[in-house]
């Protein structure tokens, strides 16, 4: 025989717990897309990082650029002696994680004649 408390027991999900489920599955596709890889770093460490490696730069002479990160793209600005410095100051750029674009606007500026 069935009771009132065994027919509660009984009772198939609340009204309100299919909504609530269906509400939280979906909460992340209404969230705004990122432009960026959750696991990718931030404009002001693709910077750091981007400094860091023009530094380390055996051959020297790249560690007065100026680099900006917006959305991931890179912008170097300042000078440099010759045109290999300013391909290789980009190519570096490149290589550190998060970089999505290089904008180089370095100019080359022969140094003084000794």
């Amino acid at each position: 025989m069935e009771t009132p408390t065994t027919r509660n027991r009984m009772r198939p999900l609340s009204p309100l717990l299919l909504p609530m489920l269906l509400s939280y599955l979906t909460a992340g596709c209404l969230l705004p897309a990122s432009s960026s890889l959750p696991d990718s770093p931030t404009d002001p460490v693709i910077s750091t990082n981007v400094e860091a490696k023009l530094a380390e730069d055996q051959q020297g002479g790249l560690s007065g650029i100026i680099v900006t990160t917006e959305d991931g793209t890179v912008t170097l600005t300042g000078t440099v002696q010759r045109a290999e410095r300013k391909a290789r100051a980009a190519e570096l750029a490149r290589q550190v994680k998060g970089v999505r674009r290089v904008k180089n606007d370095l100019e080359i500026r022969a140094g003084p004649a000794p």
